[in-house]
């Protein structure tokens, strides 16, 4: 234990120390913001408004607008959450990469430590890294709602924001990993970074509803667990929000508006539950982390 403790913090502190590699771990939650701020989030709370004129019967104009504005303030922070567990992940994990490149892993074979202890120790950093990214985004971003009139989450909301969190941070860890294990440069790791960074915000539904997608593309995303874990964020964090924004909107229209903005995610007309999500997600990265163990048992790096 004392031995994965101490990898940890090498490889934590590894990180932290490159400025640049902290930016660009932030970079895709950065474009999200301003996608987001430019126009991508007045469409989205026009979309929110207009279906409060069409069903909501007599509105308070004015309250309707502030309510979708911070309706659509979490739905961003939900999508912002999984993209920083996905990317800052990646970014640390890039420490492992320049290490096997770089020959140190040569190094640390050669002291009385196992090979599944070094690869955990790189796991572990990309959790706590991401795990501590997420939670600033998260308190920031909560305190810009408050700034602007939004109520803000409560105790147990946070807490199940917190646990998501910290299972999708883990989640990411274990999978990146394996990509980091079958990587030999780390310009090829640079690549896998922009691609992943570029579309972590489509295959979170972040960039354009679920909804607003093609039925087979929409389809295929069901099957990855970003779209997953970005459900369940949505449902812990907008779950006030809506309440707030439809009150006196039919039940029907309210099931469809968490439909295509991605919150509940339906296969085969039927509703998947949030015990569901979170086992499809868990054993995603169990299978991971069994693949682990048995390549980094058997490879020669």
């Amino acid at each position: 234990m004392n031995k994965l403790v101490c990898l940890t913090k090498r490889n934590c502190a590894v990180f932290l120390k490159d400025k640049a590699a902290v930016f660009y771990s932030l970079l895709s939650m950065i474009i999200v913001l301003v996608l987001m701020g430019v126009f991508l989030g007045d469409m989205n709370v026009s979309a929110v408004t207009n279906i409060l004129n069409q069903y909501g019967g007599v509105r308070d104009e004015v309250m309707d607008s502030a309510n979708a504005k911070v309706l659509i303030s979490y739905w961003t922070l939900s999508g912002l959450m999984v993209v920083n567990a996905l990317t800052v992940t990646l970014t640390v994990l890039g420490t492992m990469v320049t290490d096997k490149t770089g020959n140190k892993l040569k190094s640390f074979y050669t002291a009385p430590v196992s090979k599944f202890v070094v690869a955990l120790s790189y796991i572990a950093s990309a959790v706590i890294i991401g795990f501590l990214f997420c939670t600033l985004t998260l308190a920031g971003y909560i305190l810009y709602i408050y700034m602007n009139g939004g109520a803000v989450l409560s105790a147990g909301a946070l807490l199940k924001v917190m646990g998501y969190t910290l299972v999708n941070v883990t989640i990411f860890s274990i999978v990146m990993y394996l990509f980091a294990l079958i990587v030999n440069s780390s310009s090829a790791w640079s690549g896998i970074a922009t691609i992943v960074g570029t579309l972590v915000g489509f295959f979170g539904a972040i960039y354009v509803p679920i909804g607003s997608l093609p039925e087979q593309v929409a389809a295929a995303l069901k099957c990855f667990p970003i779209l997953h874990g970005t459900s369940l964020m949505r449902k812990v964090m907008c779950e006030q929000a809506m309440a707030d924004t439809f009150t006196n909107v039919p039940a029907q229209v309210l099931d469809v508006y968490r439909e295509e903005m991605g919150i509940d995610i339906l296969m085969n007309e039927s509703l998947i539950s949030d015990e569901l999500q979170l086992s499809f997600m868990v054993i995603c990265g169990m299978i991971a982390l069994v693949v682990i163990a048995v390549t980094t048992k058997k490879k020669q790096m």
